[in-house]
Order: C-alpha cells, then structure tokens, then sequence
C-alpha cells in the first residue's frame, strides 16, 4: 500500500521550495547575463554606430543662404534691396500631427488653403531631410505671438527670420529690373548638380529683368551650419559654420530720377519710353505702363492677385518696350540714309508730290497724309524735306528704288531685326523683311506693292521702343552705333564701382553711314522740330514744330526728332480717295510714337516715346519725349520732383 501523503510534511515542503528557488535563480542569472552580454554588445562593439544614430537625430547640417546683392542706380539710389521678415516655417520630420497642427494654424493665423498648397509644392522640392520649408511669409507681431502660445501644440514647426527682396519704388521700372520669386520645378530641372546644390538654402530666383539677366552675380554662394535641435525641430545651437559669400551689388546706367519723370510724362496712357546715353548705350530709363508691384510674386503671389493681373484688359505684365511695333515714320530717317549710302539718291535729289504716288504701270494709289488735309501734296520736294515734313510719297518712290533686300540689309546695321541689346534678353528681335524672310516665314513671295509701305514703316516691318531709341542714339552719336545695356559696374568691398566693359559685336557694321550722310539726317530731324512756317512756301513747316509753337514753351537746348503714326486697322477709302473719318473705337486708333534727341555737339540723350492707341505722333508722343529731356536736361530748372517724390516704402 502506497504511503499516505503528509499535509504537514515541513521537509517535503522546504525540499520543492528550495528548488524552485535554485531554478529561478539560474533563470534570473540567465536574463541578467544575457542583458549584461547586449549592453555589452551596445556600449563597446555597437558605440560608433548608435554614437551616430544619436548625433543624426540631435545635430543637422543645414544651408545658410547668401543675402542676395543690391541693385543701385547710377547715382546711388537703392532700386531693389534685401528686409528681414518673419516666416512659419515646418520641418516634416519632427512634425509628427501635421494635419492637426494645420487645422490649429487655419484658426491661429488664418491659415489658407493657398499657403498650405504652396507649402506643399515647396516641400516636394526639397532635397535635404530635416530643414525646414516655409509654410506662410510675412507674420505680423499678433501672428507671431499666437503661434508663440500654441507652440507646445505645434512640433515641428518654428518661426525664423529671413531677407527676402525688397522694391521701394514698387512699380516704378518694375519692368525694367524684374523680380524674384519661388524657384519652380522647371528651374530646379534645367540646373547643374552644382547650381542645385547652390540653391539648397535658397527659395527665391530672378525670374524676370535685371533679377534674370544677372543672376549668377546678384545670387551668391550657399553656406553651411552644424546645428544642435531639440525634439519639436527647433534650432538650440549652431555647433559649426561656413559663412555664405553675399551676391554682388550692382550698378545700372538707369537714372531713377529720370525714370519717374519718364513715368509721369507717360501718365495713364499705355505705351512705352526707353532713353539712352548716346556716348555709352546705357539704357537710362525704360517704362512700360500700365507696371505692376513686383513686391506680390517675392513671397508667393496668390491665386487671386494673379488673377486680377491677369484678367486686366491693359496687361500690366506685358513689357511694352521691349515688343515688337509697326514704327510708322519713325523709321523715315533710316530709309533716307539707305539711299544715301547705296548712291540711290543725292541730298539734292527731288522727287514731284502730287499726294500720292503710284507704282509704275499701276493704278493704285498709295496717299501721302496732306492728300487727307486739303488733297494736296509737298510738290517738288528734297530729303531734307521729306523728313521734317514727314512726306509719304517721297519714301514711297525711295523704298521702290532701293527694293526691299538693300532695305533689310542696311536696317540691320542699325540693330533691327536682332536682339542687339546686350544684356536685355527678353527683348524681341522686331521683323525686317525680305524676299528671303517673307518665303521663308509666310512661304510667299514678295510682291512690288508691299514695297512702298516699308518706306513709311506702315508695312511688315516691326521695331521695338528700345530699338528705336538705340537707332535714334546712333544719329545722336554722329552715326557711331552702341549697343543698348542696363548693367553700369558692380560694386566691390572697398565700395568702388567697377566698370563692365562691353564689346560692341552685335550690330552689322559693314554698312555704317558716312558721317556727312548722318549730319544731312540728323540736321533735318532738329528742322522737324524747329522749322517755322515759312509763308513763301506753302506748309513748310517741321511736323512736330506746331506742337512746340502751341505750347508757349521755347527750347532751351536743341532737338531733333522724328513722329511716327501706325495705323491698328486699315481706313476704308471711297471712290473719290476720302477716308471713313467715323468714331473709332480705342482698341482701333492709331499708335503715337516719337524718336527724339539732344542735338548738342555731344548728345546725352536719345528717347524713343511708343503711347498705344494714343492718336498723332507728333500731337501725342512729342510732348511727352519733350518732358523726358527736359528733365535730364534741365535739373536746375525743377521742372519734375526728384524720384523720391514717388513715395518709397523702404524697410531695411
């Protein structure tokens, strides 16, 4: 019989109990060895591993980006500088309920769907983990202090300062310098790995003007910072540092007193003025109205603002001095010394007005502008004449006895039909035609009647402002031709300006009038301004000088020039030869220009006036040419306030 089991057996008990024991202690030693062994592991064969583990989640490396260079006048005004703002800015990272900390900014801050949009654009951009991208500009102090009280709420993000560009003349020369903004998917792909890697700490680029064209001077070069962050992403302190190389300061030959003039001559009236030092081609103004506030696209600009400047029938982005227009007379003078150079006329040749002209064998008639007035013309009539009388028909029989090829030819010596600008590349090239060029482009051939009108620049030849006040500058300059810049020098660590010396190549110089040719057009371009009405001879009288006369205001320097109409859609004209003098809309009336010059022995301006839709040339365009010189002319006089009167907003 088995032995009865003893409820109170004390030995038995202490027996099991004591191994029980000896099991969990080997147990126990068994999880404290193995412990023992990974901390082990992790400490001494594992350190430089997790050592930089560590450091990768508590130090960064970031780029500091340079502070963009500034942009000066020739006489030192700061046309375009660099004020600190204040962004919110988010490093993904660390920012751990992105969704809910949007929705907490959408109260705080006004967060809108637009700065959430452009965040995420910007952050698909990105090419370095751990920095931070800009969520929305510009906080003001109540932003900033609510972002403040909510930042337990907001990991990941923080608000930093940045310098970001600055116009304090707003739209003034708006087109003209340009302006930065966001750097676009587009840009980032057309870049080198080194132009990337040179953006890393950047947002903005030169998209537009002088900010485009000299942008790798104005840009400068990225550094770099070590830095030590907590867990929310926020910088505690900067452990290494490269310091960035600031862009460049620059100087443009832009005279800013002389550009408010230039905007205020212009008015409200759509158009253009460019004016040039003939001795340099430094562009000294260049407007284009309606302008725009280049200050909406630094930060971002948003989809309504665009919009609004979009939907805006005077297109206010569109740079109208650097498009392509019919010249109407305007191109006279440069017809007249193409038949001088190719011996097709003499400073004595005369050609019979009768206020018309006709193509030899053909019945068409092609009107001079008197045949309008009183169905007359000039009669017997010389060059010098038919400039500063603006004669029609005298250019209409010249252009036919060139033909168009010497015609094309010779204008390109004077920088049309080309981008002879030489940091302006924007500009359009205008057209000159050509046998060629007309079957090339339109697959047409040429054909004799079109040939008289490129004799009054009513035809298909087109030119910009800036074109015709570089071609006006070479007369000015006595026939010697520069190639128009904006870029004067730049500015070194001594602050002395250093000239940029730029060749003139551009211009075809192989038919270069002779100066005797040049003085005999430029002498007749002052006429157009000066030539009283000579009673004896009947409207002898320079185009623009009833205009000069009506005004009550003499000259004080001399002036030459030359009016331009083109018209936007051709006249109906009757059987009797009389033109439809109903209403014309706006959109429909003919576009004033004026080329003009200081016609001193060493000229120092030469401006072209384009108004669009604006009427006579000479009625519209001369008063407003006359503005621009007198007010580099006559500084003494104080016919204009100075450029600051057009209210800057600086904030440095």
């Amino acid at each position: 019989m088995a032995e009865k089991f003893k409820l109170n057996d004390h030995e038995r008990e202490i027996l099991i109990f004591n191994r029980r024991m000896v099991v969990a202690g080997v147990f126990i030693f068994l999880l404290v060895s193995a412990l023992v062994a990974w901390m082990v592991y992790l400490q001494v064969y594992r350190h430089d591993y997790f050592s930089a583990r560590s450091d990768g989640n508590r130090l960064h490396s970031q780029y500091v980006s340079p502070n963009r260079g500034l942009i000066y006048d020739r006489n030192g005004v700061l046309l375009a500088d660099n004020r600190p703002i204040f962004n919110l800015t988010v490093v993904r990272e660390t920012a751990t309920n992105l969704d809910v900390s949007l929705d907490l900014l959408r109260s705080a801050i006004k967060l809108s769907d637009d700065d959430i949009e452009q965040y995420r654009v910007r952050q698909s951009r990105r090419a370095v983990p751990h920095t931070s991208i800009p969520l929305r500009y510009q906080l003001s102090e109540e932003e900033i202090a609510s972002i403040a009280v909510n930042q337990h709420l907001l990991p990941g993000f923080a608000v930093e300062a940045q310098l970001v560009r600055h116009y304090p003349f707003r739209e003034v020369a708006a087109h003209a310098l340009g302006y930065v903004s966001e750097i676009n998917r587009e840009e980032l792909e057309a870049m080198s790995p080194e132009q990337i890697a040179n953006y890393r700490g950047s947002h903005q680029i030169g998209k537009t003007g002088i900010e485009k064209t000299y942008e790798d001077l104005l840009h400068g070069q990225v550094g770099y910072e070590t830095v030590e962050k907590n867990n929310r992403g926020q910088v505690m302190r900067v452990l290494d540092r490269t310091d960035p190389v600031p862009g460049r300061d620059i100087v443009l030959h832009m005279d800013s007193r002389l550009q408010a003039a230039a905007e205020r001559a212009l008015g409200d009236r759509r158009g253009a003025v460019v004016a040039i030092d003939p001795a340099t081609g430094g562009v000294l103004a260049m407007v284009s109205k309606p302008g725009y506030d280049p200050n909406l696209f630094v930060t971002g600009i948003s989809r309504t603002q665009l919009a609004d400047l979009n939907r805006s029938g005077h297109t206010p982005l569109f740079n109208r001095a650097i498009a392509s227009r019919i010249p109407g007379s305007t191109i006279k003078p440069f017809i007249g010394l193409a038949g001088l150079y190719h011996g097709t006329i003499t400073p004595e040749t005369v050609v019979n007005d009768p206020g018309y002209y006709r193509l030899p064998g053909r019945t068409r008639p092609y009107y001079d502008w008197t045949w309008w007035v009183d169905k007359s013309g000039h009669g017997p009539i010389d060059l010098r004449r038919a400039i500063y009388q603006s004669c029609n028909t005298y250019f209409y029989q010249l252009a036919v006895d060139l033909g168009i090829d010497k015609i094309h030819d010779y204008l390109l010596t004077f920088g049309f039909g080309t981008n002879a600008a030489i940091d302006i590349p924007e500009a359009s090239r205008g057209i000159v035609p050509s046998q060629a060029w007309k079957m090339e482009n339109r697959g047409e051939v040429w054909y004799a009647g079109e040939t008289p009108y490129e004799g009054i620049g009513n035809g298909i030849f087109q030119a910009t402002t800036l074109q015709m006040a570089a071609a006006a500058a070479a007369i000015a300059n006595n026939g010697i031709i520069r190639q128009p810049r904006m870029l004067r020098g730049t500015i070194g660590n001594d602050g002395e300006v250093t000239d940029v010396i730029f060749e003139d190549t551009a211009a075809a110089k192989q038919l270069l009038p002779s100066p005797e040719q040049v003085a005999l057009v430029r002498s007749s371009m002052v006429d157009v301004i000066n030539k009283p009405y000579d009673r004896e001879h009947r409207r002898h009288e320079g185009s623009a000088y009833p205009v000069l006369r009506d005004s009550g205001e003499p000259l004080l320097y001399p002036m030459g020039g030359k009016s331009g109409t083109a018209q936007v859609v051709q006249f109906q004209v009757d059987s009797a030869g009389n033109r439809d003098n109903s209403e014309v809309p706006e959109a429909f009336r003919t576009h004033a220009m004026f080329i003009a010059f200081d016609a001193s022995e060493k000229s120092r301006i030469a401006v072209a006036v384009f108004v669009e839709n604006g009427g006579g040339g000479g009625s519209v365009a001369f008063p407003v040419a006359r503005e621009v010189l007198d007010a580099y002319l006559l500084p003494e006089q104080e016919t204009y306030n100075e450029v600051s009167a057009v209210t800057p907003s600086h904030n440095h």
